[in-house]
């Protein structure tokens, strides 16, 4: 048996609950995960809701789709992994990472980098992938080129303006006053910052880009902030969205809408970028695996700066 945090329906917060349910069993192509750390994001909040649904969900069914931690058992046909080794892994699978252990594809788990400790690892697999698919294969940033990333300080915003740094890019981002210190740590100027709170974002970029757009941008904000982030894009520019929200079909703007897709592969690039110091982590908090409830309740009411991450003993 395994401590786990769990729904048994869908529903609020108070639907969360520790449960003592039987350890999973890596089925062919799969390796057990003994996990030491598991991000949470809004994606869990979306599942336990019910909104992300797949039609055939086992009940109790466990959260969390990003951890990092060691192969304790591998199934059969896998050769990428040994037993020991730590690892770090985004994926869909039946049962999720709130727990001590999960058995998830190898296709993907990769190693984890090894600069960053578990917690840390086990906080970035969604975000870094989502925005290095992005920023790389769906808007191909390339050197000197503008990108403008919206909402710059979150867990996928704050990814991108790495990745897109990494390749050379110009990188304008939106973000509080307050994250402005965070940012320029992770290699924005200071002068290409823009407060949201404060500024008309796009006629701000306009400005910073001499009157011509961005080449691309990603709006990692959500919601009514992609519209503005469209405006922000030259004729014939590329932007990129993470929610479905709709944009206008206009001025040769290409228009993308990003779903992150997990693998192993893109996981050891990340793991090289960290390694390398292009890619830093921003851990917000770490509460115990019995205090699930309350970093899922942080993440929905956006009560922490950075990552909140679960500790798993």
């Amino acid at each position: 048996m395994m401590k786990a945090a769990a729904i048994e329906r869908f529903g609020r917060l108070d639907e969360l609950k520790i449960l003592e349910l039987p350890r999973p069993k890596p089925g062919a192509g799969e390796v057990l995960i003994r996990v030491r750390a598991a991000g949470v994001g809004n994606w869990d909040i979306l599942q336990r809701t019910g909104e992300f649904s797949s039609g055939h969900d086992e009940f109790p069914l466990i959260l969390g789709a990003e951890c990092a931690g060691d192969v304790e058992r591998l199934g059969a046909n896998v050769t990428s992994l040994g037993e020991g080794d730590a690892v770090y892994s985004y994926f869909h699978a039946k049962q999720g990472a709130y727990a001590q252990y999960v058995a998830v594809k190898a296709e993907m788990v990769a190693r984890k980098p090894a600069s960053l400790d578990y917690i840390e690892a086990g906080g970035v697999p969604v975000d870094a992938i989502t925005a290095h698919q992005a920023i790389v294969d769906e808007l191909k940033v390339q050197s000197d080129e503008w990108c403008f990333v919206a909402g710059g300080a979150g867990g996928v915003g704050s990814m991108a303006v790495q990745v897109a740094i990494a390749l050379g890019a110009r990188v304008i981002a939106s973000a509080k006053a307050a994250d402005f210190d965070i940012l320029e740590s992770f290699g924005v100027e200071r002068a290409n910052l823009i407060d949201y709170t404060q500024s008309d974002v796009a006629a701000a970029v306009r400005a910073i880009t001499g009157g011509a757009g961005t080449d691309a941008a990603l709006d990692a904000a959500g919601g009514e902030s992609a519209k503005q982030t469209f405006k922000t894009v030259r004729d014939g520019g590329r932007v990129a969205e993470l929610t479905g929200q709709e944009l206008p079909q206009e001025r040769g703007v290409k228009v993308i809408h990003i779903q992150s897709r997990p693998s192993a592969k893109r996981l050891t690039t990340l793991a090289g970028m960290f390694d390398a110091g292009e890619l830093k982590v921003r851990v917000g908090r770490v509460f115990p695996l019995v205090e699930a409830r309350e970093a899922l309740a942080a993440v929905e009411q956006h009560l922490v700066a950075g990552k909140v991450v679960l500790r798993v003993d």
